[in-house]
């Protein structure tokens, strides 16, 4: 079914029928949005919660690192490592970012897939019942579950310390079939009619670790120029190499609301002052509010260099977007970067006295 609005033409007082997601809507309103940096939903923040097992939940989604303002659209949750326990993949619409948070709890755990032999034959509708430590546990096989989302045709029950599991299948077309006691950390595929159970083979695939919280680049890595503004407004490059001079460089990251940020400019002049170190400031407010960013590094680190953002998407350099998350970066945090570019060490909160 085709949906409509009713929106202006261009001639005063008369209107004109179009069809939801028309272009005109995305090119003035959905692009209106973002260009802003308006949320989508409300900035209601990314969450998740951890089943207490009392009727309670505890949040832990600043714990966990799954907390993010990126208006979450669509998630799969599933055993991506293939290590007995699930991970989660979220694709946020606001930057069009995606997340990849790796679960690290394991445990004891069974693995099922289904092989039906009447109708869907991933077995798309049944429920699979494990009768574990804390009694049964059902889940049903969906493959839809989500927003814009298909999930893996398997499920995964975790044991805690349980060394086995009676596990029975409810399949779609009613019929209740038990597949008997099943080992911990058992990968296995039940088939309607047979209440047997075969071993399929484990498939690790272990995830990288996450870099650094904020930042796209690891310790090692080489942090290119930069396309960047001065505090006039003006294009310009920020090359590491070139500023270190021989020596190592400093790269502070801040923003014009944050008051440690403001507190330890004038020790950053301090460190400036070594011979074998250069420090400079890369401003993390948005373009807009350099204007306002601009007088307090004037004022409070008098002689460094400052960088700010907005430099023009048609610049033949990257921008500092393609290696700081702004989204996640906690500030003040410096960057210790080598007399090669490469990142020697990140520090966080204010930097120790010279």
């Amino acid at each position: 079914m085709v949906a409509s609005t009713v929106c202006d033409t261009p001639e005063e007082g008369e209107f004109q029928l179009q069809t939801v997601g028309n272009q005109g809507f995305l090119d003035r309103h959905n692009s209106q949005i973002f260009a802003e940096g308006r949320s989508f939903s409300g900035n209601e923040r990314d969450k998740l919660f951890l089943n207490r097992g009392d009727g309670t939940f505890a949040d832990l989604s600043d714990l966990s690192g799954c907390d993010s303002p990126g208006d979450g659209r669509g998630v799969i949750c599933a055993d991506l490592d293939d290590d007995g326990d699930l991970d989660l993949f979220v694709h946020e619409i606001q930057r069009e970012r995606h997340h990849l948070y790796r679960n690290n709890l394991g445990g004891q755990f069974i693995k099922v897939r289904l092989a039906a032999t009447n109708g869907q034959h991933e077995g798309i509708g049944a429920t699979v019942i494990a009768h574990g430590p804390e009694g049964p546990v059902a889940q049903p096989l969906t493959r839809g579950a989500g927003f814009v989302s298909c999930q893996a045709p398997e499920l995964v029950f975790g044991l805690g310390l349980a060394e086995s599991a009676k596990v029975e299948v409810v399949w779609p077309g009613g019929a209740r079939e038990s597949f008997g006691s099943i080992p911990a950390n058992s990968r296995v595929l039940l088939t309607e009619g047979t209440g047997k159970a075969s071993n399929f083979a484990a498939r690790p695939r272990p995830l990288p670790d996450p870099l650094p919280k904020g930042l796209r680049l690891r310790v090692g890595d080489t942090l290119p120029p930069l396309a960047m503004l001065d505090a006039s407004g003006e294009l310009t490059t920020l090359d590491s190499v070139e500023l270190a001079n021989g020596g190592e460089l400093w790269i502070n990251l801040w923003g014009k609301s944050c008051v440690p940020c403001i507190k330890e400019m004038p020790l950053l002049v301090e460190h400036d002052a070594r011979d074998d170190l250069r420090v400079v400031l890369l401003c993390t407010d948005p373009p807009q509010h350099r204007e306002q960013a601009v007088p307090i590094a004037v004022k409070r680190a008098t002689g460094l260099a400052d960088f700010y953002l907005g430099a023009d998407s048609s610049s033949v350099l990257p921008p500092p977007e393609d290696y700081i998350d702004l989204l996640r970066l906690p500030i003040p945090t410096t960057l210790r970067i080598s007399p090669e570019g490469k990142l020697l060490g990140v520090m966080r909160g204010t930097v120790p006295p010279r």
